[in-house]
């Protein structure tokens, strides 16, 4: 990813804005005196989804090798 959005990508906008703000919001919670692992799991679940969504806008699709059913 080159960090270049396509025109008129308000989606893929947002999901970069989500996946800075999770980010922070995950490092802040690591740098409490005593971090709240759930709220930590929560979040980075939260931020691979984000990052899995804007692979598939971009149009980076799953390699044949990972996927559960295998095409024909």
């Amino acid at each position: 990813m080159d960090g270049s959005l396509p025109p008129g990508s308000t989606l893929m906008g947002r999901l970069v804005d989500r996946l800075a703000d999770l980010e922070r919001l995950i490092a802040a919670e690591r740098s409490r005196g005593v971090p709240d692992e759930a709220a930590i799991r929560r979040l980075t679940r939260e931020r691979l989804l984000a990052r899995d969504r804007m692979a598939a806008l971009m149009g980076c699709a799953m390699p044949r090798w990972a996927r559960q059913d295998p095409e024909p």
